[in-house]
């Protein structure tokens, strides 16, 4: 039986980038990820359509012979995390049930509290296991154990809770150039919390203005050592490293030439709509890829999270090296 987070990670790894934050991938690359989702959806026989629930006979699908809910994963208190379930098939593949044809318990109400729609809330400390049922079939479990939350020292440089969403303007790569400059290139918005790699982790959609550009998921949390973003391969990778001081270095675990460095903690950065924005960090970002050596610069306000994202890349359309870059418009990080 294929673990969901399994599943989940494979689309993730298709949609995500491990360059910067709020930079905008080639339209050449964003088509290839397109595809690749098309062909793992086609390996793994999941269906992702608006009827995918149900178990089957007299909806047409399938019947549904065992099930698969959310892995094991530690929380801690206040995290609200959606679970997910998948069906096998009688015949082949899986595919996505509704939350709400499953009946949902926790075991230890003190520790977490989960609803009919399959949201789980951490009430307190301790474990307690999850259980979801679908009609007849024996139910599968989750282990889920809460521990206290601990120090934190980059969450105020990019706050993360539900609703809290960032506009930004600026250019955007298309075949043949750059586009200029737009009144709402993306809008990144924290939409929930979900599990990988046995975590809790904030899941941002960054949906662009471009109708025909499919939005990007991004998979952060704050520890006790910096902001990390989650992979599909469970690897993480920091984007912002305490302590939060000029000099402060780290390599991408899986790419020693993937770099980053705090150069400042006191820019200025005035020319940003949203803007001014005094005692910014910036995090120069280096690497090489496909085409070459990249570079990405980041601002960090605190209280308010990135105000200014600029990237230099080469462009395989034009042949030519180019800077494109999001400055902050508007912005809601209150409770």
């Amino acid at each position: 039986m294929p673990a969901l987070s399994y599943l989940l990670r494979q689309l993730l790894y298709l949609i995500t980038s491990r360059q910067g934050i709020l930079v905008n991938n080639h339209c050449s690359r964003a088509g290839l990820r397109a595809c690749l989702i098309s062909a793992v959806l086609a390996i793994t026989g999941l269906v992702l359509l608006s009827g995918c629930g149900g178990g089957g006979g007299g909806d047409g699908l399938p019947a549904i012979v065992s099930i698969d809910i959310t892995d094991d994963f530690t929380a801690h208190p206040g995290d609200v995390v959606d679970f997910h379930a998948l069906g096998e098939q009688e015949t082949s593949g899986w595919r996505w049930l509704y939350n709400e044809d499953l009946i949902w318990e926790s075991s230890n109400p003190l520790v977490g509290t989960i609803d009919s729609l399959g949201e789980f809330t951490a009430t307190g400390l301790g474990t307690t296991e999850v259980t979801g049922t679908y009609e007849d079939l024996p139910p599968d479990f989750a282990l889920v154990t809460v521990e206290p939350t601990g120090p934190q020292p980059t969450a105020d440089y990019y706050p993360l809770d539900l609703g809290y969403w960032w506009e930004y303007t600026g250019s955007e790569v298309e075949p043949g150039g750059v586009r200029p400059q737009q009144e709402i290139t993306l809008t990144v918005t924290c939409l929930r919390q979900v599990v990988g790699a046995g975590e809790t982790w904030h899941e941002l959609r960054v949906q662009y203005s471009d109708p025909q550009q499919t939005p990007r998921y991004m998979y952060f949390q704050h520890d006790g050592e910096g902001l990390h973003e989650l992979y599909a391969d469970d690897s993480t990778l920091p984007k912002l490293k305490d302590p939060i001081q000029v000099g402060t270095y780290w390599e991408d675990p899986q790419d020693p030439q993937h770099t980053f460095e705090i150069e400042s903690v006191t820019d200025t950065v005035d020319d940003v709509p949203a803007g001014p924005f005094e005692n910014c960090v910036r995090v120069r970002e280096e690497g090489v890829d496909q085409y070459g050596e990249y570079f990405v610069f980041t601002w960090f306000k605190a209280g308010v999270g990135v105000v200014k994202s600029k990237l230099w890349d080469y462009d395989p359309d034009t042949g030519e090296y180019f800077w494109t870059y999001q400055e902050l418009v508007d912005y809601s990080v209150a409770g």
